[in-house]
């Protein structure tokens, strides 16, 4: 089983990631209220959009925060690019509608979410600090983030990967020394976070559960909010 250490203790400087937030306004209020003037640096582990339903005010709110994170007293603030971001970046292109309608798109806000196209369109596939790689879905075993880039397909596959990584890890002993662990969303278990071989999923179905959850990368401790599940 895995054991995890609960905590809500923040120092700054702290680098903490959260999971999917899939549209629920609610468990991310109470994240921001959480981690508001304490210096840390926040990481939004991508999949803001979608299922939950209140996407104008979960983007609004993160597109605040990417102008100015100081506002909030926070260090930092990044948000990694989800493959339900991709999906709707797809339908506003022309392709993709219904992939991203049944995937829980909130097509009846389609031409209010288009004015937050420009900077979707620049959220990165992955970030690293420290010791650690944060991506939304996951990384191909063994492989350099970096050399992957410039091909659409290697790409894709950190919003959409799940085997052979959840199985494998990330495996970074075949090309670095200096990454230790990989934080990531994307493939939920339930209500808790789960490990893999140097790895912490961190989506726990917050659209469903009611639970959004929260890894402090540099203490390794973990913060769970819970609201009553929509």
């Amino acid at each position: 089983m895995d054991i995890f250490n609960f905590c809500d203790v923040i120092n700054p400087g702290d680098v903490i990631a959260v999971g999917d937030i899939h549209a629920t306004a609610e468990p991310y209020l109470m994240f921001l209220d959480w981690v508001r003037d304490s210096g840390a640096h926040v990481i939004l582990l991508g999949d803001l959009v979608d299922r939950g339903g209140e996407d104008l005010v979960v983007l609004e709110l993160t597109r605040c925060l990417l102008e100015d994170p100081t506002r909030n007293g926070l260090e930092a603030f990044t948000v990694i690019r989800g493959n339900h971001e991709q999906m709707f970046l797809n339908a506003d292109e022309g392709f993709g509608w219904e992939d991203w309608v049944m995937n829980g798109g909130n097509w009846e806000d389609f031409e209010k979410l288009r004015k937050h196209v420009g900077w979707l369109r620049e959220l990165p596939y992955y970030a690293v600090i420290g010791d650690t790689l944060f991506t939304h879905a996951g990384c191909p075993p063994g492989e350099d983030p970096q050399t992957m880039m410039g091909t659409h397909y290697l790409r894709e596959q950190f919003l959409w990967m799940r085997r052979p990584f959840l199985d494998d890890g990330p495996q970074f002993e075949k090309w670095t020394p200096h990454l230790k662990k990989v934080v990531f969303g994307h493939t939920p278990k339930g209500a808790l976070p789960y490990r893999i071989p140097n790895g912490i999923c961190i989506d726990t179905l917050a659209y469903k559960t009611g639970v959004l959850t929260a890894y402090n990368a540099t203490q390794d401790t973990f913060f769970q909010i819970e609201t009553d599940p929509q």
